[in-house]
């Protein structure tokens, strides 16, 4: 195997904690592990988290769910996408919640409780601003109106929405939703509430209710414009040099030829490329490090290779195991989203 990804999931935990330290004791931190975790494997993320002591999850999809549930039977588990298809006794058999986005997801629930006599349980989500899930604003009217009409037969868990401009700690967006989710709470009393997202925790304990739910946070990355990123860095990336080559004087390097040299230079080729996810913007721009030393990417991101300039270790003994650093303590995911975006 020529390619690592090293996770450091005690850096995923420490960064969990340090979530819980900017919150009330009143004040439950759910664990987003939604696309495998962001990428880091649902399962071993899921079991470190449970391990200490999250009993709450969000996912995007069923299927994420169940893969929880066959970890743990008795964590909460919330399905952001919701009911969309008529799946509701499977919610049901596995004990998982979903995110109601609809009237449409809300009649599906109640229909199912009802002909099965049993109280499926639900999270209902009002779009305050983001447009994207949650009732409109249209829904939440008449929802609001009729709410003991429209729910009967479910039992309601979770009132949330979702901040769209909570990186921005100076953005009237955050208030103005804040007031809106605020507005809609106040017609369920007694009901648990959630607002913030990774964001939105560091926006202070009016916008944390009784649940927040961090995703990128725990996994290292910063989720603010304006504040320091103080969360562990958890990943690390390094690919080995399959081949060295030299060029000469006006060479070019890679398709499209975008990378001419300028003097004679020592090439590495690594096994990894944007069918692995490193995106082509990184093409003759992004510097890696090699020997604990930066060496800079020259020509195109290939689907499966990248090629870095080693000149100035040309004269160096070649090692047996020689591996080029993508991502590092130095070039973490924070600076490397900064230079492409």
């Amino acid at each position: 195997q020529n390619t690592f990804l090293d996770i450091k999931i005690g850096s995923v935990i420490k960064n969990y904690k340090k979530i819980k330290n900017k919150v009330s004791t009143s004040c439950n931190v759910a664990a987003t592990v939604k696309a495998d975790a962001y990428g880091l494997g649902i399962k071993p993320i899921t079991k470190s988290l449970i391990a200490n002591k999250c009993k709450i999850f969000f996912v995007a999809t069923l299927t994420e769910a169940i893969k929880i549930r066959d970890i743990n039977r008795k964590v909460s588990i919330y399905v952001l996408n919701g009911l969309n298809d008529n799946k509701a006794n499977t919610f049901y058999k596995h004990n998982l919640i979903p995110v109601i986005n609809n009237l449409d997801q809300l009649k599906k629930a109640e229909l199912f409780s009802f002909k099965k006599k049993a109280r499926l349980k639900i999270a209902l989500h009002f779009d305050t601003g983001m447009s994207r899930l949650g009732l409109d604003k249209e829904q939440t009217e008449i929802l609001l109106n009729k709410k003991e009409l429209l729910i009967k037969n479910t039992h309601l868990k979770l009132i949330m929405s979702h901040l769209a401009c909570a990186d921005n700690s100076r953005s009237l967006k955050n208030k103005i939703q804040l007031k809106k989710f605020n507005d809609i709470s106040k017609h369920f009393p007694n009901i648990k509430l959630s607002l913030a997202n990774s964001a939105g925790v560091l926006l202070g304990k009016k916008y944390h209710f009784d649940l927040v739910r961090p995703g990128i946070s725990l996994y290292g990355g910063n989720c603010s414009l304006d504040k320091k990123n103080n969360y562990n860095h958890v990943i690390s990336l390094r690919a080995k040099l399959i081949q060295k080559r030299i060029i000469n004087k006006g060479d070019t390097v890679g398709y499209g030829s975008t990378y001419k040299a300028k003097k004679r230079m020592l090439i590495g080729t690594i096994p990894i490329g944007y069918g692995d996810g490193i995106s082509r913007l990184f093409s003759n721009q992004v510097e890696a490090y090699y020997r604990n030393k930066k060496v800079k990417i020259v020509g195109r991101v290939s689907m499966d290779l990248i090629t870095v300039d080693l000149t100035k270790f040309r004269t160096s003994k070649t090692l047996k195991n020689d591996y080029i650093e993508l991502i590092n303590h130095k070039n973490n995911i924070d600076r490397l989203s900064k230079i492409i975006k």
